[in-house]
């Protein structure tokens, strides 16, 4: 590219400095030319007039304005430089036209009747009379008046010559005033338009010509001196660049240019013995990478296996393992808890009627979204068998807290069956959940396994409260969510629900009375907790 070459960059710089320094001189010249010009053309004007004002005088005085008629229009016929020419009396009327200035001499001093006879020969109508403001005041200040103006698309100079009225006329004129009339007279400028457009020429010529001859003087000295050897340094930089830490740089001066080499020599070699220990650092690094990476994707399996792991960890565990590692806190101990055991209506019938695959995509698509409504009210799935699912509800503030989050997680769970219901209905057949319901305490935390193939934790909650939610459950009909007293006690005063009566549950020894949990909204045979 252009832009970026050194030899354009200093061409278009010499270029530049001189097209201004000479652009300016020329400019100077050409104006100092065209006026020299104009001054000469306006001094030649200036001697034609007088020279015609003089004849005119000559005439008058001699008593002869047919010579004067004749001269005039010999000038506007021989000089092809006049485009008009005329004499005005001083009330701006053109004279030797007509014979008022014949008869007021001719009453004064009685001229011949044969010249009186021949100029009236010569008379014609005068043209229209002269309102230039120039004209005024070349009458007015008895000096010489011109103006720059164009006649018939031509420029003309037009000259205002006042011509005064000398003792000698004063016998025939009067002697009230000093200006008799004006000679106007308009001298075209061909002539100095050509020899300053000549003159233009001439000097653009002689710049360009300047200007390229220095051009090409500087180019040739700068390309010797900074062109040539900088392009061999930008070599040199180049190759070592390319990692050649053997190139140097030739030295051939002591100037800028020269000891820029010589550093580039000394860094070369500063360059090479830093390469070459680079080489042996990478070498050791390449190792260290290569073993780093090993571990990084021993890190990135377990952590792989980590997540596919903890979808099968209660949140609570995963709570304690976060903040005690050891993880002490995995003892089965005995806590206040909550636990729902749900399954679904019917399963068995569903089981029969439907492909095992759908009946296996109904339970993932049911129970999928039941997963977020218990993770939301800080439940904890504890156990999964076939149709059913066993959460577990804590919280070691309040045992109050964890029933209401069980109640409520259930009342969602049933909304959200009912959604789901009217989504795929005419794909699967309605689902109906029966959940049971029990609170108090259990053992809940971690449990060793031992067989042959090693030992095995897992981790659950055990207890006659789990049992007896599990038999709760088994009681449920058409949809139902049933509760124990020790669960209705808990939440009597924020939900509505109806007393079922004992029921004698399988392996439990007494009595347990049963209660309903009532859709909010719905009120008939309702009795709050008593």
């Amino acid at each position: 590219m252009l832009r970026h070459n050194l030899a354009f960059k200093v061409t278009l710089l010499i270029v530049s400095i001189l097209i201004a320094g000479f652009g300016t001189l020329l400019v100077l010249n050409i104006r100092q030319e065209t006026q020299a010009l104009v001054v000469k053309n306006q001094e030649t004007a200036r001697i034609l007039a007088s020279s015609v004002v003089e004849t005119i005088e000559i005439g008058m005085l001699r008593v002869r304005p047919d010579i004067v008629r004749r001269l005039m229009q010999q000038l506007k016929t021989e000089l092809k430089d006049v485009r008009r020419i005329g004499v005005y009396r001083r009330n701006g009327v053109e004279a030797f036209a007509d014979l008022e200035t014949l008869e007021e001499v001719n009453r004064k001093v009685h001229l011949d009747p044969e010249l009186v006879k021949s100029i009236s020969a010569m008379s014609r109508a005068p043209g229209p009379p002269n309102k230039n403001p120039l004209f005024r005041r070349a009458v007015e200040t008895i000096l010489p008046e011109q103006i720059y103006e164009s006649i018939d698309g031509a420029r003309v100079l037009t000259l205002f010559q006042p011509l005064r009225n000398l003792k000698e006329c004063q016998a025939c004129h009067g002697t009230d005033h000093e200006v008799r009339g004006v000679l106007l007279i308009s001298l075209g400028l061909e002539k100095l338009d050509a020899q300053i457009l000549a003159a233009r020429n001439r000097q653009i010529l002689v710049a360009l010509v300047t200007i390229v001859a220095v051009t090409v003087t500087l180019l040739i000295a700068m390309g010797r001196l900074v062109l040539q050897p900088v392009a061999r340094v930008a070599a040199a930089a180049r190759r070592i660049g390319d990692g050649d830490f053997e190139t140097r740089v030739p030295v051939g001066s002591r100037d800028e240019i020269g000891q820029l080499g010589t550093v580039i020599n000394d860094m070369t070699g500063r360059l090479k013995m830093a390469y070459g220990e680079l080489e042996a650092k990478n070498k050791t690094l390449d190792e260290t990478l290569h073993n780093l990476q090993d571990s990084m994707k021993r890190v990135e399996l377990l952590e792989q296996l980590k997540d596919e792991l903890s979808k099968f960890v209660p949140d609570s565990v995963k709570r304690m393992l976060e903040q005690n590692p050891e993880a002490t806190e995995l003892e089965q101990r005995e806590k206040d808890v909550s636990a729902i055991f749900l399954d679904i209506a019917g399963y068995t019938r569903l089981s029969e009627q439907m492909d095992t695959r759908q009946v296996n995509r109904l339970l993932q698509r049911y129970f999928s979204s039941f997963l977020e409504i218990i993770h939301d009210y800080q439940g904890d799935v504890n156990e999964t068998a076939g149709d059913g699912l066993m959460v577990i509800f804590q919280n070691d503030r309040s045992s109050t807290e964890h029933a209401l989050n069980a109640i409520r997680s259930a009342l969602a769970i049933q909304r959200q069956v009912e959604e789901l219901n009217q989504e795929f209905a005419g794909v699967f057949q309605p689902v109906l959940l029966h959940m049971g319901i029990n609170s108090g305490p259990a053992l809940v935390g971690a449990s060793k396994l031992t067989s042959s193939a090693g030992p095995r934790w897992i981790f659950t909650a055990l207890g006659p409260v789990i049992n007896v939610a599990a038999r709760v459950a088994g009681e449920a009909t058409g949809g139902e969510i049933l509760m124990t007293s020790s669960t209705a006690e808990r939440v009597k005063g924020h939900f509505v629900l109806e007393r079922v009566g004992e029921r004698r549950l399988k392996n439990v020894a007494d009595l347990v009375q049963v209660y309903r949990l009532i859709q909010p909204g719905v009120y008939d045979r309702v009795v709050r907790g008593s």
